[in-house]
């Protein structure tokens, strides 16, 4: 075990609470949202959220996916990533609407988007739990034994 294994696998667990927290945090404040004011401003948080969540999907498919499908059957986490895919562009519709009508008359599609970002939640949630657990120091020694294996795997890492 190298000290770029162990940094791999902390390094995905920290980007990953940052997405969890992100997630929690409009989950629990889209609904209690009344104002238009406020509901618009949730909504650019939801925005927010998308656009980290999609660079961080789109960072994986072009450049960790192909590393671990090279040694590895991953599969499934191209699955999940289609589901996300659809959900979020759901999730983006719905949240631009509300932005663009700086958050008034939104109520009718308060409890859409809350279940969007619900189903989100199902997807996304047990994905970056698979990842880390493929991801661990222990995991990930036994698919690239040596640093310089693992280098050559990720040559990004330094």
């Amino acid at each position: 075990m190298t000290s770029l294994h162990r940094y791999y696998s902390d390094h995905l667990t920290a980007i990953h609470n940052g997405l969890r927290r992100e997630l929690k945090s409009v989950l629990h404040t889209l609904p209690n949202t009344s104002q238009p004011a406020s509901v618009k401003n949730a909504l650019r948080n939801v925005l927010q959220f998308c656009r980290h969540l999609q660079g961080h999907h789109d960072l994986e498919e072009a450049v960790i996916f192909p590393a671990f499908a090279a040694v590895t059957d991953i599969s499934h986490w191209s699955h999940s990533h289609e589901e996300l895919d659809n959900t979020l562009a759901r999730i983006r519709k719905i949240a631009q609407q509300g932005v663009d009508q700086d958050g008034k008359e939104f109520d009718s599609q308060k409890s859409v988007i809350i279940d969007e970002l619900e189903r989100l939640s199902d997807i996304v949630l047990p994905h970056l739990r698979d990842e880390e657990n493929m991801s661990t120091e222990e995991e990930l020694v036994k698919l690239w034994p040596t640093e310089n294996a693992f280098r050559r795997a990720f040559p990004w890492l330094r």
